[in-house]
C-alpha cells in the first residue's frame, strides 16, 4: 500500500510501530524518517536508523524508495527528502528516481490468438474427457445387463 500510496505518512507510521513494538528500531526509523519527530523513541529509532545506514543520503533513498510527489508531503518530510537527495548528490553524484508504480492493465484491445498446438490441446484434453465419460457409461450399462 505504500507503494501505491507513498504520500500517506499514516501508513508509514503505522508501519514503523508494528516494527517498533516488535522491537525492530531500524525498521522503525526507516518508515518514520519522513515523520516529524514529535518524541523521543521516534527521534531514537531515525538516529538508529540513520546510524545503521552510516549517514548516507544516497542509501536511505534507495531503502525508502519513495515514489510519490513531494508536493503533497508535509514540510518536514519535504525538507527532509531534500536533506537526503543533497547529501546524495555531494557523496555520490547520483540521486536515485523511482517512477510511480502504476496498476495499469495491458491494453485490452490486444487481441489473443490461439497457436494450432493450443487448440489440439485442448480438444484433444476435452476428447479424452468425453470419452473417459462414454466408457464409463457403456460398462455401467454391461455390468447391469450381466447382473440382470
Amino acid at each position: 500500500m505504500i507503494q501505491e500510496n507513498p504520500h500517506e505518512t499514516h501508513l508509514w507510521n503505522k508501519l514503523a510501530e508494528l516494527y517498533y513494538e516488535s522491537g525492530f528500531l531500524d525498521s522503525a526509523g526507516k518508515y518514520w524518517i519522513l515523520t516529524e519527530p514529535t518524541d523521543d523513541r521516534i527521534r531514537k529509532s531515525v538516529k538508529i536508523y540513520e546510524e545503521s545506514v552510516n549517514n548516507s543520503g544516497y542509501q536511505i533513498l534507495q531503502e525508502i524508495v519513495f515514489r510519490g510527489e513531494k508536493s503533497k508531503l508535509s514540510e518536514y518530510a519535504k525538507k527532509k527528502l531534500t536533506e537526503l537527495e543533497i547529501d546524495s548528490k555531494e557523496k555520490v553524484d547520483y540521486v536515485p528516481k523511482f517512477n510511480p508504480k502504476t496498476n495499469k492493465h495491458k491494453k485490452k484491445n490486444s487481441k489473443y490468438e490461439e497457436t494450432f498446438k493450443e487448440k489440439l490441446a485442448k480438444y484433444s484434453f476435452f476428447t479424452v474427457l468425453a470419452l473417459i465419460g462414454i466408457f464409463i457409461i457403456v460398462g455401467f450399462v454391461t455390468v447391469i445387463k450381466w447382473i440382470f
